[in-house]
């Protein structure tokens, strides 16, 4: 039997990270737009590239310049890491910009912030391809089933901090954004059960689904790491949770998991899903979401697809 480390809890966190869905709303700083000046000069810097995948993959910040990207750049940057920890960028016109020039902008947005990272590679589609996560280790990205609230990356050693979306495609039903304040429902749990939150600073195992990992038992009991953290991924807070990969983790391991732990994971689920909490909204073609992967939780709501036009977004980790 290994042991799983006991992390100490984290002092009372910034007002800024602790919202609900009613904060979120009342707050237009996380609700962004980009300015029509630079979408044309994006436009005219970009008419005559061939944009396509060994561009994206070779395309370092800085080597298109373009007016007001960097400024724009700054702006989420600072509401993603000091403020609400989410962006909901639009303006992207999708009926005059090409499918490739809506992922090179995305892109350079990206790069502009921090470094685009490549587990997966920079940009990773996420669609349905028709599997299942529960049957093969595969993304829950690759399918059209729920998730639950959920931070990205099972992998202890890979930590996104800053997790984006492009929406090229959106459901033809359904399919609507969710987000919520991990740093409130961590709040929420100091005040209401102590216990619950000191078990969820206690190490967890997680399945290993991440490219380039060996699935042996040694690295999956190696793959262990708290639900939440302050100082081992992030100086302040760090969450980082998918319930599932933790079952089947401990299920992998031969370790199940106490009727305490399974209490504490129910008690962070019921803030994670409160109506109260969540905000929800429906990005469309063009969209871009961001979110901070250490205090910001996301999901999706169930969705109807257009089989001649299904639903795509495209995937983008940030290391800052």
């Amino acid at each position: 039997m290994i042991s799983l480390k006991q992390y100490e809890i984290a002092p009372a966190l910034p007002k800024s990270f602790t919202w609900d869905a009613e904060d979120l709303w009342a707050r237009p700083a996380w609700r962004m737009k980009v300015a029509d000046k630079t979408t044309k000069a994006f436009q005219q810097a970009t008419e005559n590239l061939v944009i396509d995948d060994d561009f994206l993959n070779s395309y370092n910040h800085g080597d298109i310049e373009n007016i007001g990207l960097q400024q724009l750049a700054d702006d989420m940057r600072e509401e993603l890491q000091h403020g609400s920890g989410v962006v909901w960028l639009q303006g992207i016109p999708a009926t005059e910009f090409s499918v490739a020039q809506m992922k090179f902008f995305y892109l350079a947005v990206g790069a502009a912030i921090g470094q685009c990272m490549e587990t997966y590679g920079r940009l990773y589609d996420v669609r349905d391809y028709g599997g299942s996560y529960k049957k093969e280790r595969i993304p829950v990205s690759q399918t059209r089933a729920a998730t639950g609230f959920h931070t990205d990356s099972s992998a202890r050693n890979n930590m996104p901090d800053i997790v984006a979306l492009l929406c090229l495609q959106p459901a033809r039903t359904g399919g609507e954004s969710l987000v919520v304040s991990s740093a409130t429902a961590h709040e929420r749990l100091r005040e209401s059960n102590l216990p619950a939150l000191t078990i969820l600073y206690r190490e967890f195992i997680r399945d290993i689904v991440t490219p380039g990992t060996g699935k042996t038992m040694d690295a999956l009991l190696d793959n262990r790491f708290p639900v939440f953290s302050q100082g081992l991924y992030s100086p302040v807070l760090s969450f980082r949770y998918m319930r599932y990969w933790i079952e089947k983790g401990h299920k992998e391991a031969k370790m199940d998991l106490a009727q305490a732990e399974l209490d504490a994971l129910n008690a962070l689920d019921g803030f994670l899903e409160s109506p109260e909490l969540a905000g929800q909204f429906k990005l469309e073609a063009g969209d871009q979401l961001w979110a901070n992967n250490h205090i910001v939780a996301h999901n999706r709501t169930a969705y109807e697809e257009d089989p001649q036009q299904p639903r795509h977004y495209v995937r983008l980790w940030i290391s800052t």
